[in-house]
């Protein structure tokens, strides 16, 4: 005798993976401006980041920074 509890079918089962797979391709898409976003904001702070090394270097090189070292070094003595 069959059973009358209500038990998906394999064809359920398999429409209901489908219907999940198309709202997460949806959601995927959706998502593609965002993550090309985040990616131009992660390059500009590099580049960002590059530029502030280079003046920070060129900072040091100078001879003003090298001409006052003894007096850094004395300021961070006295505290």
């Amino acid at each position: 005798m069959a059973s009358t509890t209500s038990r998906p079918t394999t064809d359920d089962e398999l429409a209901a993976a489908r219907r999940e797979i198309r709202a997460l391709r949806a959601e995927l898409a959706g998502s593609a401006p965002l993550i090309d976003d985040l990616r131009r904001q992660v390059a500009a702070a590099e580049e960002q980041s590059e530029r502030y090394r280079k003046q920070v270097t060129a900072m040091r090189a100078s001879l003003s920074w090298r001409v006052t070292k003894p007096l850094r070094m004395l300021a961070r003595r006295r505290g």
